[in-house]
């Protein structure tokens, strides 16, 4: 009896636990969507100016002003590619974050180069409960196989300790 209420108070626990996973994709979504707005407008700029300038695209006019003499014009061509290249980075993290699978999403936060990132996330993070059938399916889903998984070295303990062979009793 005691096995199977805390087998159902593990499952209980990773299914709360996996709940949130969608719940912190949503947070973490309005986290970079404020990032990727503000990004977009200078990458917007930096379009504009080289239009402007008789450039086709933000890319040449970065790829002359790095050929210029001035370190500090060369300097400021390279913190430009880096915004142009961050915008690329957001533009995949929105794309995955906000049409991506649950699986997708989670391998996209929890990716250990993106630590600080999510650490900051979860600082303004308030646990909940996601409304949307197909986020809550799959987080029964994951937390049953992971139950299953935690309670397998459990189950194949009991089932070597009832096949081990018992001792003789002695019959005098």
């Amino acid at each position: 009896m005691f096995k199977r209420i805390f087998d159902r108070l593990i499952f209980g626990g990773l299914l709360v636990a996996t709940l949130q996973i969608p719940m912190l994709a949503d947070h973490y979504l309005q986290y970079l969507s404020g990032f990727y707005d503000a990004n977009k407008q200078q990458v917007s700029r930096y379009e504009d100016n080289a239009r402007q300038h008789g450039f086709d695209s933000a890319e040449s006019l970065i790829n002359a002003l790095l050929q210029e003499k001035s370190s500090i014009v060369r300097v400021d061509a390279e913190q430009k590619r880096n915004v142009l290249q961050q915008h690329q980075l957001l533009e995949q993290a929105m794309a995955t974050l906000s049409k991506g699978h649950l699986i997708e999403k989670a391998l996209y936060m929890f990716n250990p180069l993106r630590g600080n990132e999510l650490q900051r996330v979860l600082i303004h993070f308030k646990p909940g409960i996601p409304v949307d059938i197909e986020s809550i399916a799959i987080c029964v889903v994951i937390a049953f196989g992971l139950n299953a998984v935690l309670y397998l070295p459990l189950m194949l303990f009991q089932r070597r300790r009832n096949k081990a062979p018992h001792p003789a009793s002695s019959h005098t």
